[in-house]
């Protein structure tokens, strides 16, 4: 089964034909990812994880869960970048929105650590006051300064709360194997621990232990996950030609020769945000350098239409828009359907009658279709990436035609995708500034110029 489809009809005829051209290229570079030859291939662990390690890894998380012996009604992640937003896209799509006012005997979940604000860092120390928490510290190397921080306040409050031992058993460390700093402190406090794969980076790491033990704490579907990635891969590596992910690909690439700078990925389900979240960190971090890359924007419609919507109308021409589509995007309770229609009413005044009757989510699917119609005759390219419906097995195709398209992307730009240098630039003046042993000197120049 294809749980991605693209469609090109609105990419425009010009861009199409060069797409098509593209296409030989992008084979090629599909070719170096199988063959684990193409740039960074060191970090291509990602790539077909689910038969490779990932079925049996989940397995293991899912013994661990099932043995925990303490109660828990909340899962704190503390991560940032790649340790949190597919955990984060995953669960916002999938729970209820008012997760934590719900009687669903399911736990709820909260993120910390993602930024260093203190008057939030308050509101969550307040609310695990309110929960039984268990806390899972996602970092490599444990020494990225905010959710080291955040872990080192979080870790004084459950030991100041539950005392040690019971604060070590609810405390999951996601981290290095052997090295770094947060690897030390769990195993010297025994954490139970899981580790991230050497050949794995932040950003391709939603379906390893970074994204696997946290969903299974809130026990959502993780096999049903791996098995939407598993048939991503599958298709790539024995029906390539089927695949969306050569002509995503072929298509950004296009857009961007034709001067396009920015993509914007469109949904119409606000609890598809975090998806498009997610995507905007896998797309920047592995594209923007040299100079080079398409800009990953998001919107939420019709929302954004009321903000934002007029520059995308008739704003500079720069963009090229992906609008992600879910076929089925009904809610389900229970595994029933849950509809809401647009009731009758005697009154006219509102000046809705042609809506009556009407399911929310056609109307919904009109607007999408509308604006796609709409942008597209002001003259921005756009394509439609679609989805069978909001499931786990749903997302975890997603994750994998996302990780897929990008790593052909980004070598067809010539750049590695792996790579990061332009985070480090802002780390090493924040050191500086915080007096880190060694930056001195730079410390003092940096607050000359403030």
């Amino acid at each position: 089964m294809t749980y991605v489809k693209l469609n090109k009809r609105f990419l425009g005829e010009r861009l199409n034909a060069r797409a098509e051209e593209l296409l030989p290229q992008a084979r090629q570079h599909l070719q170096k990812l199988l063959e684990k030859t193409c740039v960074g291939s060191e970090w291509t662990g990602w790539w077909d994880y689910p038969k490779q390690r990932g079925y049996a890894l989940n397995e293991e998380i899912k013994r661990y869960v099932e043995q925990l012996d303490v109660d828990y009604d909340l899962v704190l992640v503390i991560g940032i970048g790649g340790s949190y937003l597919g955990t984060r896209a995953v669960s916002e799509a999938l729970l209820h929105t008012y997760q934590s006012a719900m009687d669903t005997h399911q736990p709820m979940i909260a993120y910390a650590g993602h930024h260093l604000a203190e008057a939030q860092l308050i509101e969550v120390l307040e609310l695990l006051d309110k929960r039984l928490p268990l806390v899972n510290v996602i970092s490599k190397s444990g020494t990225t300064t905010e959710p080291g921080v955040v872990f080192r306040i979080v870790r004084n409050y459950m030991e100041a709360r539950f005392g040690e031992e019971e604060a070590s058993r609810r405390i999951i460390c996601t981290t290095d194997a052997k090295e770094g700093a947060l690897r030390l402190v769990a195993d010297q406090k025994a954490y139970a621990s899981f580790v991230i794969p050497d050949d794995i980076g932040g950003r391709f790491s939603v379906l390893s232990p970074v994204g696997l033990v946290p969903l299974a704490l809130l026990r959502l579907d993780t096999k049903a996950l791996l098995d939407g990635a598993d048939a991503v891969f599958a298709e790539l590596q024995n029906q390539p030609a089927e695949s969306a992910v050569l002509g995503y690909a072929a298509a950004r690439l296009a857009a961007y020769e034709a001067d396009k700078r920015i993509e914007i990925l469109a949904t119409s389900n606000p609890k598809m945000s975090h998806i498009v979240e997610w995507w905007k960190q896998l797309y920047g971090e592995s594209e923007g350098k040299e100079h080079k890359g398409l800009f990953p924007a998001g919107m939420v419609y019709t929302t954004d239409l009321h903000s934002l919507g007029q520059y995308v109308q008739d704003g500079v021409r720069n963009l090229l828009e992906t609008f992600l589509v879910i076929e089925q995007d009904v809610a389900r309770r229970k595994g029933i359907e849950q509809r809401i229609r647009v009731p009758a009413q005697s009154s006219k005044l509102d000046q809705l009658t042609y809506l009556e009757g009407r399911f929310v989510n056609d109307i919904n699917r009109a607007a999408m279709q509308g604006t796609l119609l709409a942008h597209y005759d002001g003259g921005v390219p756009c394509l439609q990436l679609t989805v069978p419906d909001l499931s786990e097995r749903s997302l975890g195709a997603l994750f994998a035609f996302f990780e897929c398209g990008c790593a052909l992307s980004a070598a067809m730009l010539g750049v590695n995708p792996y790579d990061q240098p332009g985070v480090e630039a802002y780390k090493k003046n924040l050191f500086a500034l915080m007096g880190k042993p060694g930056t001195e000197a730079l410390g003092q120049k940096l607050r000359e110029r403030i």
